[in-house]
């Protein structure tokens, strides 16, 4: 049986792709709209949650590049209702620095909720609830 993907899942699922390939900044326009939010509800590695806009997320990874050296994305629900979805997957991701208590080479692995808007064919708004599973320590 072969799936239909729609336009703003294949959105978000290129974007992943480039973050993966590393490759994210070179055309952060093709997946993000000008006046995008990012919002980070309260988890074990923001315990504060945050928001940002498309300028703090261009920083936040470029700030972001070498401290992790891979990182993939297992998708495992789309539910979608016109221009927004909901989407949860797993992430994970191996440090490329030692950061805080965890060595360079421990595995990150979160099981995370995240809701999209989407106006003109990109991502407007991203809010997303990350459930990390318990931090390697050295």
């Amino acid at each position: 049986m072969t799936t239909m993907i729609s336009a703003h899942e294949q959105i978000v699922r290129d974007l992943f792709a480039a973050i993966q390939d590393d490759t994210f900044l070179e055309e952060p326009g093709r997946y993000w709209h000008p006046d995008a939010e990012q919002i980070e509800y309260p988890s074990l590695l923001r315990p504060a949650g945050g928001s940002r806009s498309l300028a703090g997320i261009l920083q936040g990874a470029q700030a972001g590049r070498g401290m992790i050296r891979g990182q993939t994305y297992e998708v495992h629900t789309v539910i979608e209702q016109g221009d927004r979805m909901a989407m949860q997957f797993t992430w994970r991701a191996t440090l490329g620095t030692d950061l805080g208590g965890m060595t360079a080479g421990s595995e990150l692995v979160a099981h995370i909720a995240v809701f999209y808007e989407f106006r003109d064919g990109r991502i407007l708004r991203q809010s997303s609830y990350d459930c990390y599973e318990p931090l390697p320590q050295a």
